[in-house]
């Protein structure tokens, strides 16, 4: 489809990323010189931003928002419209923007929702903006908000070559500001190919699946084909300052420019600082450029966005020099809206003394998936284990078990008794006093955490008079590993540490092990686990023959 909106202002843009920087030179001794620099060569990718943990497309987003709305000193009630396109809104319900029309001091009258819409967002998202201002007043204001985000990655079973894809792709967030204004002309294409709808796709809860030949083929033969036709049909080539293509990587970015003729010195690039952004990498592009328009009032753009869908939008405005504001640099993140949710989100947890390297990973572990945590032992023990969480309003109980009952507004769904700190006396009386003041909710798991031994029967004996001391009301489970083949480099804090020593390690599965420790003691605490009882997980000694 074509079309121009002869009173379409792109009145200013501003993009942000986080302040983690991945150099992908680090990692020769990891992966070879050969293969990081033939990677470099093709992609053009050095360096790019990714987010901890706790930072959301929201944060980037409204980072940016805040940053340009101060700039152009709009009154924020006169925004009408606010858009999101991004591939990894907050929420799949409600749409994130009507969140972010909130933060950001909208009215209620202004329009807002989602787009799901990955590497075109940018193009199509200011194109629909355009289509919806048509029916107002002219002066009536409108804010696009694009972005994905790319986090450290923490997956266990992550081999070597999936991380150097990821080092490919960046977090990025942008905000477009557009007015309805007379006399300011914004021409547009798009085109769609659903034939090609799987070359890239995620489904939900699963890793993205990319076919890197069917992208490369759609931006070789429609992305060119469009762009020259484009560009030739508006007889525009002589008043284009800058072109602007998604930053997908260096090799699809100089073979369109080659097959469309375009002017190697009018084609402005981000992917060597940033890396491949999304939906943010047109307007973090044209923010990271600003040294390039001295002199100039205004510049004249033609910007192309391509890929998921498969889809792409082009895009011929202008915009004022002075309102594309310089990238910034942010790790912000807005916790106010922020719930307790995952499989685990509505169960609590009590982890009694966590004294050791194991119990402190599986108390972060359970805080990751929104779990809602309580601490029992000394003074110095809780409050260590309180500020390595995101979720600080769990409970801590000091020194006197026989009072967690009248201390906590909560029952307990499990407790959690490492059997290196705990001898089965001491677990059977504390798990006893627990039950008997009222703190444990029905069908209660006890897990019990322990080194595996040449034989089941000891541990399987306790677990049976256990559960018989607490007759019957509660269940009785356990995990066992090997100390020996665990390697405890645990994220805390969001340090990119763990990634780091997992990928200079030839064979990481000692690593791996805590991971899948800590899943077991999921599995046993949520709701789908509730029939399970008198069981004992082995965390086995050989992953690596499966991994």
């Amino acid at each position: 489809m074509n079309g121009k909106y002869s009173n379409i202002k792109v009145s200013g843009i501003a993009s942000a990323v986080p302040s983690y920087v991945m150099d992908n030179m680090d990692y020769i001794d990891v992966f070879g010189k050969r293969q990081v620099m033939k990677q470099a060569k093709l992609t053009g990718i050095y360096r790019h931003h990714l987010s901890y943990r706790y930072q959301k497309l929201s944060d980037l987003c409204v980072s940016a928002a805040e940053k340009l709305l101060e700039h152009l000193q709009w009154n924020r009630e006169e925004v009408k419209v606010l858009i999101l396109c991004t591939q990894f809104a907050d929420y799949e319900i409600p749409s994130t923007a009507i969140d972010l029309a909130e933060r950001l001091g909208m009215g209620k009258d202004c329009m807002a929702y989602d787009i799901n819409l990955g590497c075109s967002a940018f193009d199509l998202g200011i194109q629909t903006i355009g289509g919806l201002l048509q029916s107002q007043p002219d002066g009536t204001k409108a804010l696009l908000l694009t972005g994905d985000i790319a986090i450290l990655p923490d997956s266990v079973t992550m081999k070597r070559e999936d991380i150097i894809n990821i080092m490919m792709f960046g977090s990025g967030g942008a905000a477009t500001a557009l007015e309805k204004q007379p006399e300011n002309e914004f021409s547009f294409r798009n085109f769609s190919d659903g034939s090609g709808w799987d070359a890239i796709v995620r489904y939900r809860k699963t890793e993205m699946m990319m076919q890197g030949n069917k992208v490369f083929e759609f931006a070789l033969n429609d992305v060119a084909t469009n762009m020259s036709a484009f560009v030739r049909d508006l007889n525009i080539e002589e008043n284009v300052d800058f072109y602007v293509l998604h930053q997908a990587q260096k090799l699809i970015l100089d073979t369109v420019t080659d097959v469309c003729g375009l002017p190697e010195d009018k084609v402005i690039t981000s992917f060597e600082e940033y890396g491949n952004t999304s939906s943010a990498s047109i307007p973090i592009t044209l923010c990271h450029n600003r040294d390039k328009y001295d002199g100039k009032e205004n510049i004249q753009i033609c910007s192309c966005g391509f890929g998921v869908g498969l889809s792409m939008g082009i895009s011929y405005f202008q915009v004022p020099v002075e309102n594309i504001l310089p990238v910034i640099v942010t790790d912000e993140h807005f916790d106010e809206h922020r719930l307790h949710y995952g499989e685990i989100y509505t169960r609590n947890v009590l982890i009694m003394e966590p004294k050791t390297a194991i119990d402190k990973f599986i108390g972060r572990e359970l805080d990751s998936s929104g779990c809602n945590l309580g601490f029992y032992g000394s003074h110095e023990i809780v409050e260590e284990m309180q500020s390595q969480l995101f979720w600080k309003d769990c409970e801590l109980f000091v020194d006197k078990l026989d009072s967690v009952a009248e201390s906590s507004s909560k029952k307990y769904d499990a407790v959690i008794f490492d059997m290196t700190i705990y001898d089965e006396e001491k677990v059977a009386e504390s798990a006893q006093c627990l039950a008997e003041q009222g703190a444990l909710s029905t069908n209660s798991s006890i897990v019990l955490v322990a080194e595996e031994e040449e034989s089941d029967e000891t541990l399987q004996s306790f677990m049976s008079s256990l559960s018989a001391l607490l007759q019957g009301e509660y269940r009785v489970n356990a995990v066992v590993y090997k100390a020996e083949s665990f390697d405890l480099f645990p994220k805390i804090f969001d340090s990119p540490e763990w990634l780091e020593r997992k990928i200079s390690l030839e064979d990481s599965s000692d690593m791996e092990r805590p991971f899948f420790l800590a899943q077991a003691v999921e599995k046993l605490v949520s709701l789908k686990f509730l029939a399970v009882s008198s069981t004992i997980i082995h965390i086995s000694d050989s992953i690596k023959e499966f991994l």
